[in-house]
């Protein structure tokens, strides 16, 4: 099976940034990680930002999880599927506005 890395750029509602950190470390990333094709997951506070040419948000938190499987657009869709949903409950404190989340797999490494 082929590894992918996942990562979401994401950003709470202003002013709620707390409960936000609180819902995903307590419980999102909880769920997320009990589902197939999931094999770990990291939250990480941006301290640096720079986009080019585009009219971008400035989120303040990025999430990479580990993907492991033969489909990686099928296990970000059963996430996307399950998001909201008993299994994976959302919260208003999350600003979905401008949201980014990506998937690769390693072509190259250093060091």
């Amino acid at each position: 099976m082929a590894r992918f890395t996942y990562t979401v750029l994401s950003r709470a509602v202003p002013g709620q940034e707390d409960e936000f950190i609180q819902w995903y470390t307590e419980r999102h990333m909880v769920d997320v990680l009990k589902m197939p094709g999931v094999v770990s997951g990291k939250l990480f506070r941006l301290d640096f930002q720079r986009v080019y040419d585009l009219d971008a948000p400035q989120w303040t938190l990025m999430t990479i999880y580990e993907l492991e499987g033969d489909d990686v657009e099928a296990i970000v869709n059963q996430l996307r599927d399950a998001s909201g949903s008993a299994a994976m409950p959302s919260t208003d404190t999350l600003n979905k506005e401008g949201m980014v989340q990506i998937a690769g797999h390693l072509i190259a490494e250093g060091g």
